[in-house]
């Protein structure tokens, strides 16, 4: 299957603030249903350090990183290219290009269906970027493959608003194979020091890499040694 190029619906600037609040709002009941929200939960709770602060990259309206904060009992900070209209968020979301701009400090930076949304190359200095404010970066993303297409198109789009259905189909076409997901993570850490595992659910509903970046002595977010973890070299 080739990687579809075009753009969903939700990436247009102009479109109107109630539909992006409903469009958000269906995004994070999906997530928590599908299991992503739980997956990143368990995957913050793993880290072998303590965690007081997650960074949520491209957060939407905060509805993920909400319900990890609520979990995990952790500071919380989100960023995104655009920002909730309302005033009354119980936590900072940050207006800033996460591939470009500097982005807040925390322990672990979290993004999830985030990555097919972005070119390969601006993966990659996305994940470069993350590792200059933080030690970790869990990112959850789909898998592009004929099998979730099925499965979505039977299960779940039939549940969903046409603009969700709609989207939700071309970003499982917009994502990255695993094999392509591995090459662009190894790529971005090059030969820093910087380590990660990737993983994939079964029937291929998601795809998480979770990535330690080495800190030097002066940084104080040290990197967490982990179990059968292997540094990547540059290709």
């Amino acid at each position: 299957m080739q990687r579809s190029r075009n753009s969903e619906v939700m990436d247009r600037p102009d479109l109107p603030e109630h539909v992006m609040v409903r469009v958000h709002k269906q995004l994070t009941l999906v997530n928590r249903l599908l299991g992503n929200t739980a997956a990143l939960v368990k995957a913050v709770q793993r880290d072998p350090e303590p965690t007081r602060r997650v960074l949520d990259i491209g957060c939407g309206y905060g509805g993920v990183l909400l319900n990890m904060r609520s979990r995990l009992a952790v500071e919380v900070v989100g960023v995104d290219l655009r920002v909730p209209a309302y005033d009354d968020c119980p936590f900072p979301i940050i207006r800033a290009d996460a591939v470009l701009d500097p982005l807040p400090e925390a322990d672990v930076a979290v993004s999830v269906l985030l990555a097919h949304h972005l070119s390969g190359d601006d993966l990659v200095r996305l994940i470069q970027n993350v590792g200059r404010s933080c030690r970790r970066f869990v990112l959850l993303d789909l898998v592009r493959s004929r099998l979730p297409l099925i499965l979505f198109r039977s299960l779940v789009a039939p549940l969903l608003t046409p603009l969700n259905a709609s989207d939700g189909d071309l970003s499982i076409r917009r994502a990255y194979t695993g094999k392509e997901l591995s090459i662009l993570t190894r790529r971005s850490l090059g030969d820093t020091g910087g380590t990660f595992r990737h993983s994939i659910a079964p029937l291929k509903i998601r795809q998480v890499v979770d990535i330690s970046y080495r800190r030097s002595d002066k940084v104080s977010h040290r990197l967490g040694r982990e179990d059968q973890v292997t540094p990547i070299t540059a290709l």
